[in-house]
């Protein structure tokens, strides 16, 4: 191996992907069919988010040796990293019947298998791997992961103490172990562990993000949001639409009891306050929160840009809301009451769009939510000028945004 290549995974092992990249590029200028350069250069650019050029040199390193195990991994984990999980399941299947024996094979496995929520065979995958090497980190931390939605939370922070005491300078397992904690409920304990891991990897977005949620957790209504979060990823994708339709349903029921039972209308509409308070939370509650961290001294500087832009535009939405709202009060008046409700419908519109992945999904919810705003503003002006068809523009307008939150879990689902 060249004095290139063996910079190259050493800097990959620092998590100094960047420099990895142009030693990978320096290997491959003096050998242009090096097939493990362009395994390196794939891993290396892969982690730094360059998913396009990552997928070619995978490719091209496949091509050139098609018989060993390694390149088909590097492959999986190149096509892992850009949510194709059946095409890297089928890839990292043809690094098993190449090499049964790797342990690092059954990790990546195990690691797909839980991104296609298939907990049973992410556990069976982590097994196997620390049958091979009882100390694999990686599989670990993945067997604590499948653990975790097995609902098995006491085993899962026993593996996650044991990858500890193997490689206590991990920032994988410290991360993780936070995850364990934000699972039990324990916010604090949990920064602790994201603060250790972003101090050995400064990078590491699992552990910012828990960072993050720990932060959230510290407002008791995020925390009670955040274990229901966290309680509904562990469910499987036909129960949580199951739960969606019964409360899209539920308020149904409720209305048509509030009017049936105009003595009860306290107690109905108390619930379908509550219920729709809850429901809007479940959508907003990250960028709410978020905006509140922007004026923390050290909550602002654990948001990414995406995250500061995403407050940007929810605030501003939700401002108009809160706004409209207080006219309503003061005023009595239907028409602020309607622009609270669509503007809050917006604000959804808004925090599902930048919470969703980059690429055609955001595309699809940015169109979907601009379409959805110019439909409320046309409507508006209808009504504003004694158009009696400005209802009908507000019923489409409803009609929308339930098609939005379909449209929205169905991409989340995939």
């Amino acid at each position: 191996m060249s004095i290139h290549l063996e910079r190259a995974q050493l800097l990959l092992a620092q998590s100094r992907a960047a420099d990895a990249e142009q030693e990978a590029m320096r290997a491959l200028a003096s050998e242009p069919t090096d097939a493990r350069a362009l395994a390196l250069l794939a891993l290396s650019r892969i982690e730094q988010g360059k998913k396009k050029s990552a997928m070619e040199a995978a490719q091209e390193a496949v091509g050139l040796m098609p018989g060993v195990s390694y390149y088909h991994f590097v492959y999986g984990h190149v096509l892992h990293r850009n949510h194709r999980e059946d095409d890297a399941f089928r890839a990292v299947q043809e690094a098993l019947r190449l090499d049964p024996a790797d342990a690092d094979n059954f990790a990546l496995l195990a690691s797909i298998e839980l991104a296609r929520r298939r907990w049973p065979a992410a556990l069976e995958a982590t097994e196997t791997a620390l049958a091979l090497n009882a100390e694999h980190v990686t599989a670990l931390n993945l067997r604590s992961i499948a653990l975790v939605r097995l609902g098995r939370k006491s085993e899962a922070m026993a593996a996650v103490d044991y990858a500890l005491d193997r490689a206590p300078e991990n920032a994988f397992s410290h991360a993780n172990q936070g995850w364990n904690y934000l699972h039990r409920n324990q916010p604090q304990p949990a920064q602790e562990h994201f603060r250790e891991a972003l101090r050995l990897d400064p990078e590491l977005d699992y552990a910012r993000e828990g960072m993050l949620e720990a932060l959230r957790a510290r407002n008791p209504v995020y925390r009670g949001m955040l274990a229901y979060f966290l309680w509904m990823g562990r469910q499987s994708g036909r129960l949580q639409w199951l739960l969606i339709l019964a409360v899209f349903f539920g308020t149904g029921v409720v209305g048509a009891l509030a009017h049936a039972q105009p003595e009860f209308n306290w107690l109905w509409w108390s619930f379908l306050g509550a219920l729709y308070g809850f429901v809007y939370l479940t959508w907003t509650a990250q960028p709410m929160f978020d905006l509140l961290l922007r004026f923390d001294r050290f909550g602002r500087h654990v948001l990414s840009r995406q995250q500061r832009v995403t407050t940007n535009w929810f605030g501003a939405t939700f401002a108009l809301a809160l706004g409209s709202g207080g006219l309503w009060l003061v005023t009595g008046g239907e028409e602020a009451l309607l622009a609270m409700i669509v503007l809050a419908a917006l604000s959804i519109c808004v925090a599902t769009t930048f919470r969703s992945p980059d690429g055609r999904p955001r595309l699809m919810l940015g169109a979907a939510t601009a379409a959805l705003a110019l439909i409320a503003a046309y409507g508006g002006f209808q009504l504003w000028s004694g158009d009696e068809a400005g209802m009908n523009t507000m019923n489409g307008f409803k009609l929308g945004f339930i098609g939005f939150q379909f449209l929205a879990n169905s991409l989340a689902n995939r």
